[in-house]
């Protein structure tokens, strides 16, 4: 079994080899479930640690459905799917990332966040979901510590 990240610059590092990134983020449930909080970036000029996005708002549903209600990974491979799921695709792409997975982080039996893999278009496929999905299992421990401070 593989043990666990020490730090978030620890997973970052493991997900550039494994996973392969150009923009990484970790978010925690925030405001008693009404938001999602940053607690890492890889790029805090435009993702700076602390904001945050409205679930109702700034989320597509069925985006929450899947990842955070149903605690399954997301796969956007190209920039169609990556439009179609994030209102910041502009933003997204402007890092020149077009494919994206999100991956939840559950303790407890509880989503308590989500992992946030971008690379270019066509970067991913299930073997990198797979790879996403054993990082973020290995990083428990560290959304739980974040999501004391962050709420």
């Amino acid at each position: 079994m593989s043990s666990q990240f020490e730090s978030f610059d620890d997973v970052y590092a493991h997900a550039r080899e494994a996973v392969g990134v150009t923009l990484f983020t970790a978010s925690v449930i925030a405001d008693n479930g009404a938001s999602m909080a940053r607690v890492y970036t890889t790029h805090p000029d435009v993702y700076p640690v602390g904001g945050k996005k409205t679930l109702a708002g700034d989320t597509n549903r069925v985006w929450l459905e899947q990842v955070l209600i149903g605690q399954q990974p997301f796969l956007g491979a190209d920039k169609e799917a990556v439009r179609a799921f994030f209102f910041d695709s502009a933003t997204i792409e402007s890092l020149d990332c077009g494919a994206i997975v999100n991956v939840p982080v559950v303790s407890n039996g509880q989503t308590i966040g989500s992992m946030n893999f971008l690379a270019p278009e066509g970067s991913y496929d299930q073997s990198s979901v797979d790879a996403a999905v054993d990082v973020a299992r290995r990083s428990v421990h560290l959304l739980e510590e974040a999501l004391t401070t962050a709420n």
